[in-house]
């Protein structure tokens, strides 16, 4: 891939963690908020716990992309980016530009997920 295109890439990846890594402290000061609540009764509990499951759930996905960016950064910088790490095809840029983090070319990603 073209140096402009890889810094380009490398830019995109920044961006989106530094805006995911944001989201991600804000997920953990809500739900740290929630666990400090004192529960008037039972109903309100019971929200407050499905709300602290949601929470940390978006929490857990901002993780794991958060770490799949960073992999994504060490790519480039190890010359693989874009690179599918199952068939060793090139990812098209295209996916690259839907999903900066991509690891896998779209074929292969279908042929995971139906396992």
């Amino acid at each position: 891939m073209e140096k402009e295109k890889l810094d380009s890439f490398r830019a995109m990846l920044v961006e989106l963690k530094k805006r995911l890594s944001s989201d991600y402290e804000k997920t953990l000061e809500s739900a740290s908020e929630e666990f400090g609540s004192e529960v008037p009764d039972m109903n309100d509990e019971a929200t407050r716990t499905m709300s602290r499951r949601l929470l940390m759930s978006i929490g857990d996905k901002s993780l794991d992309t958060l770490r799949q960016i960073e992999e994504a950064l060490e790519r480039i910088d190890d010359g693989e980016y874009g690179i599918c790490a199952e068939c060793e095809e090139p990812i098209p840029e295209g996916r690259l530009e839907l999903v900066p983090h991509a690891i896998f070319c779209v074929r292969c990603q279908e042929q995971i997920e139906k396992k």
